[in-house]
């Protein structure tokens, strides 16, 4: 469901525009911007089931007329320029969803800048990020949109269970169709399987045990000899995706965020927009715990 601000912009009926998404949780953020996708290929249809089919297919990333994008590259953004000059296929909008604006490169961005400054007419661009600090030239071309996250009363869950998924509410609709006792622990030392299962099939279940090992990992941590912190680092770094990393490396930190070290921990968070010797960022963040 669309709030007020995005339906004012609907009524705006504007000929293009650049808007900007922005959000801790990203799989919301990225239903919303197919949400609002459906509601600008529709904008001007009155038959209420037409509307109907085209929210449905718009919701699957079915429509012929969107373009989602997970990672830009300078070749993505070739083709999506090209796209822009090339006619609607259903004869209304076009939209392009971009993921993970924040981690775009420089080189990419600037290819992006003259097209979602002033885009050519029916053309929309929805930009999605985690965060609001990404490259000024951008956010200052975008209609800049704060995608605020479910609370655990609207996700229909206790408190315990909205901070063990970080309040994602993707992951806590998928719990909640799993029967799955969140407090029975699984030790750190499985870290390394866990991942290896993780890689192969990303689903809930796996992703809780993986959580259960940093949950267990955080609790035991004080106890831990250097060597067995360094192992247990080296077990990640072994066996996870960059991708993979990112998301342990972010829950870690929000398991950690009443620490008094927790500015120098944000700080390894952001080391890893850049390149990196992800293998020393990790032992480094470990050892810290």
């Amino acid at each position: 469901m669309l709030d007020e601000f995005l339906k004012n912009e609907l009524s705006f009926n504007r000929e293009a525009g650049t808007y900007l998404f922005y959000g801790d949780d990203l799989e919301k953020n990225y239903r919303i911007a197919l949400e609002f996708s459906a509601a600008l290929f529709s904008r001007n249809i009155e038959n209420e089931d037409e509307k109907s089919k085209i929210k449905d297919k718009t919701l699957r990333n079915l429509y012929s007329d969107l373009m989602v994008v997970d990672n830009l590259n300078i070749d993505t953004v070739r083709d999506i320029i090209k796209k822009t000059y090339t006619s609607s296929h259903e004869g209304g909008a076009k939209v392009f969803i971009l993921k993970n604006i924040q981690d775009i490169r420089k080189e990419s961005a600037n290819a992006m800048l003259k097209i979602i400054e002033e885009p050519t007419r029916d053309n929309f661009f929805i930009l999605i990020s985690k965060r609001l600090n990404i490259l000024s030239t951008i956010k200052s071309r975008s209609i800049i949109y704060r995608v605020r996250k479910s609370t655990p009363e609207e996700l229909g869950v206790d408190k315990y269970v909205y901070n063990f998924f970080l309040g994602i509410s993707n992951d806590i609709e998928e719990y909640k169709e799993q029967e799955i006792d969140l407090m029975l622990e699984k030790s750190y030392k499985s870290i390394a399987g866990v991942l290896k299962e993780y890689e192969k099939e990303k689903n809930i279940v796996v992703k809780i045990d993986l959580y259960k090992c940093l949950r267990n990992f955080v609790q035991e941590s004080t106890s831990l000899k250097k060597y067995e912190k360094i192992k247990f680092a080296e077990d990640i770094y072994s066996n996870a995706s960059k991708k993979s990393i990112n998301l342990i490396v972010d829950y870690i930190i929000n398991l950690v965020k009443k620490n008094k070290n927790l500015k120098e921990k944000l700080e390894y968070k952001k080391m890893l927009r850049y390149p990196v010797n992800m293998k020393l960022l990790l032992i480094n963040l470990i050892m810290s715990i």
